[in-house]
């Protein structure tokens, strides 16, 4: 069997997204470098010849290139043997859908562009964390929350009996904004996103994708 290869950095949410993926499927793969994953390294032509617009994922399975997280989750549940990504029902597999679409489009810029990267790339004043950017996001970051801890009553998991795609998108995300200062308080008091969190967070396919940036970490979300 040909192996999947993802292009990219560990330290991407999008791409251990698609290695969740390729983890609960089974599916072997590599993870490969795009030179050294600085943002010069994604503009180059070469990079550029599989991701048109300079971004990462990107994923190769013999001759057949494919960008985006969760169309390279898709393709991932769909091309393999394995245990589904996506559920069966017609209605739980729309409201995968819904929630990858309220992830990328919603929630991103405030947990990740936001808050997230403010502490690990800091620009602000003197080259440190934006703390206006930074406290502007949190209550946006809580409202998120919320909505997801509404939606998680009576489920595991956002959509089906199993991890889908969504969970794949929102985990890594969850993840980070956990083990940011700042990030745990605004978790308080949500039962259901907690219990969705210890069954994703106990997943072999978690374990196994853990970014080198929070090996040592000792929060979570």
């Amino acid at each position: 069997m040909t192996k999947v290869i993802i292009y990219g950095s560990p330290n991407s949410t999008y791409v251990r997204s698609t290695r969740l993926a390729c983890e609960e499927k089974g599916v072997a793969h590599e993870l490969r470098a795009v030179g050294s994953n600085t943002i010069a390294d994604l503009k180059t032509p070469e990079h550029k010849a599989l991701h048109p617009f300079g971004r990462i994922p990107v994923m190769q399975h013999g001759d057949f290139t494919l960008f985006e997280t969760s169309a390279i989750c898709r393709y991932v549940d769909e091309a393999f043997d394995g245990p589904p990504l996506q559920p069966a029902d017609l209605q739980e597999r729309a409201l995968m859908s819904q929630w990858v679409s309220a992830i990328k489009d919603y929630m991103v810029k405030d947990m990740v562009f936001d808050f997230v990267v403010q502490y690990a790339v800091p620009r602000g004043p003197d080259g440190q964390p934006d703390l206006d950017r930074i406290e502007a996001a949190k209550p946006r970051i809580r409202d998120h929350c919320e909505i997801l801890d509404r939606a998680l009553v009576g489920r595991t998991y956002l959509a089906g009996d199993g991890p889908s795609v969504a969970d794949f998108l929102l985990t890594p995300i969850m993840h980070y904004v956990g083990n940011t200062p700042g990030g745990m308080p605004l978790f308080e008091g949500l039962d259901n996103l907690g219990r969705w969190w210890g069954a994703v967070s106990a997943r072999a396919s978690f374990k196994a994708t853990v970014p080198p940036s929070l090996e040592h970490a000792t929060e979570a979300a």
